[in-house]
């Protein structure tokens, strides 16, 4: 059936027959709760802030380990989520992080005095948290187990003090400062245009890298390969800092609408290349002195370069940008000649 037309101009005497199709719809008044499923929903509510401390005390790798490996009452929990939303046309809680997703359907249940629901919602809620600590309860209680976690420990501790790892680590927060680095020679609405990457997209392209690195560190100590090992390590890190990548490419793009020119892209490559070249000493040298390094560059060169966006953001053109760009270069480059020291090999 047709919706009737809900438009300001139709006046007179169809407006009475308009006005309650037109109004959004009321809301249902909540339920009053029975005695039992009160007492029920109380005992519910208590047991899951007590199943939540626990996990919260819960040795965070343990936890992931039952997670993935014995956390298939996840997916009911999940299914019952998407049940629920859907029942309730509960929109708003449509999520897909579900840290966000289930204070939210508790609460619009509360507050729509479905008692009974938000009963089953919980007790379901409790039940896969007694999995997880059941799962964790026999991982600690095996003597395998235990000695796998201990040797994964001890490798990635060495492995995150390898040498080898020492630009690794550092790449997603280089890559971080690329972007920032683009997002200082755009415009505010530029900027605006692309935004940062959600943590749920980061996480979702280290799933990969992440059990490869895992796995090989738990691996027996025959099978145990080191440099397999420092190799999944660095792609793991790699991993994180290609979560800026698309965003990265955003900006670059967006720069075609705000002056961009060829002279204008020889320069951003210059920019770029001057900061990696400062990020590789930086990531073998003294923490300390390279900042120094960096905040001697900004405090020389920060009035030139706010100038030069000031000019360049009131108008958006060629020549501001080369200029902006060029101000940027003055300050990387001063930057590296402080740096290049503190790269040399000590004798």
């Amino acid at each position: 059936m047709l919706e009737p037309p809900c438009h300001p101009s139709l006046l007179g005497p169809l407006l009475a027959l308009l006005v309650a199709a037109c109004s959004a719809p009321s809301q249902p008044e909540p339920k009053a709760p029975a005695a039992d499923t009160g007492a029920k929903l109380e005992r519910a509510t208590q047991a899951r802030a007590e199943l939540a401390t626990e996990l919260t005390r819960a040795p965070h790798d343990i936890l992931v380990h039952c997670r993935t490996t014995g956390g298939d009452c996840l997916i009911s929990v999940a299914e019952r989520r998407e049940a629920l939303v859907g029942k309730h046309y509960l929109n708003a809680c449509r999520d897909p992080d579900p840290l966000k997703q289930s204070p939210c359907i508790a609460h619009e249940l509360e507050q729509r005095g479905e008692r009974a629901d938000l009963t089953a919602f919980y007790e379901t809620e409790n039940w896969c948290s007694r999995k997880l600590l059941e799962c964790m309860s026999a991982f600690v209680n095996s003597a395998e187990q235990m000695a796998i976690r201990q040797r994964t420990h001890e490798r990635r501790a060495q492995v995150e003090a390898a040498a080898e790892s020492a630009i690794a680590d550092r790449a997603p927060e280089f890559a971080k400062e690329k972007l920032d680095f683009m997002r200082a020679i755009l415009p505010p609405n530029g900027q605006a245009a692309c935004p940062p990457a959600t943590p749920e997209e980061c996480e979702k392209r280290l799933d990969a890298p992440s059990a490869d690195f895992e796995a090989e560190l738990g691996k027996a100590p025959a099978s145990y390969d080191e440099k397999r090992a420092l190799a999944l390590y660095a792609a793991l890190r790699r991993a994180e800092a290609d979560c800026s990548a698309p965003s990265l490419g955003c900006l670059e793009s967006e720069l075609s609408q705000y002056g961009a020119s060829p002279e204008s892209d020889k320069l951003l490559k210059q920019n770029l290349a001057l900061l990696t070249q400062q990020q590789q000493i930086r990531a073998r040298a003294n923490v300390e002195a390279a900042e120094q390094c960096i905040s001697a560059g900004v405090t020389q060169h920060s009035d030139r370069i706010v100038s030069a966006y000031q000019t360049y953001a009131a108008e958006p053109a060629s020549y501001p940008l080369l200029r902006l760009q060029k101000a940027f270069i003055a300050m990387h480059q001063a930057q590296l000649w402080c740096l290049m020291p503190l790269g040399k090999p000590k004798r």
